[in-house]
């Protein structure tokens, strides 16, 4: 997903962030659901007296939830690429970790390798023998637009 903001005449920003496998809320409904799905497999087997079989649900419950957080967390990465006169600046942001590169415009360019049967697309920016590729999570149709709209800065 590809989301482009003009922050001023000569100033562009642009946010590159991978489709979401799901947003946050539903992901603790889900959770929810089931935990108590869990809990209520539980008690009815509590009610046999198979009490062994509880504490592996309980298991159960704490590697879903492991799981689904784990997607929540890989879902708050995105890149930025703010474009102005004189600079090019990218971040890298997954949760509070920012990794920022800056280059300056004039001796800056970006390129667009097509993809191949084994591999991916890539823009990469490049600065005398400085690369760092950008929008490697995103797919070939989203990577082409994103090109063509860096191009036109």
């Amino acid at each position: 997903m590809v989301e482009h903001k003009q922050l001023s005449k000569a100033e562009h920003e642009v946010l590159i962030r991978p489709n979401p496998a799901m947003p946050w809320r539903l992901i603790k409904k889900i959770y929810l659901v089931f935990a108590i799905f869990i809990l209520i497999i539980a008690l009815f087997l509590s009610k046999f007296n198979v009490y062994l079989a509880i504490p592996f649900y309980g298991v159960e419950v704490l590697f879903l939830g492991y799981a689904l957080y784990i997607t929540a967390l890989k879902s708050s990465y995105f890149e930025r690429v703010t474009v102005d006169k004189h600079e090019i600046k990218v971040e890298f942001v997954n949760g509070k970790k920012v990794n920022q590169f800056n280059f300056v415009r004039e001796w800056s360019s970006f390129s667009f390798k097509s993809s191949t049967k084994t591999q991916h697309s890539e823009i990469t920016i490049a600065k005398s023998g400085k690369k760092i590729q950008i929008a490697q999570r995103i797919n070939e149709k989203d990577r082409k637009v994103l090109f063509n709209l860096l191009k036109t800065f």
